[in-house]
């Protein structure tokens, strides 16, 4: 139930004022970086919009992967780098880059 997965991100340190980011966290989104736990929001200071949110099972409980593009330079021109981000209860889990 929605209660009882509320309680389970609660328990786990995820649920926070969403308005306000810890001192970690606006350091994190300066440096255009992210880290376990950190919101949504947060995610969106620090690596803007997604380019595509996917969500598995129903939206209510914010378990999302975002996936970011963009072409970064080499040594044979420009490379498309992807990256993505896993979100359970609205917070990060995980990520992966290529």
């Amino acid at each position: 139930s929605t209660e009882i997965r509320a309680q389970w991100a609660k328990n786990r340190g995820y649920l926070v004022n969403e308005e306000s980011f810890s001192e970690e966290q606006k350091l994190l989104i300066e440096k255009n970086d992210i880290t376990l736990g950190m919101n949504q929001k947060a995610v969106m200071e620090s690596w803007g919009d997604p380019d595509v949110i996917e969500v598995a099972g129903d939206p209510i409980y914010g378990n999302e992967r975002w996936q970011y593009s963009k072409y970064v330079s080499a040594t044979e021109g420009f490379q498309k780098q992807i990256k993505v981000v896993y979100f359970e209860s609205g917070h990060v889990v995980g990520w992966e880059s290529n």
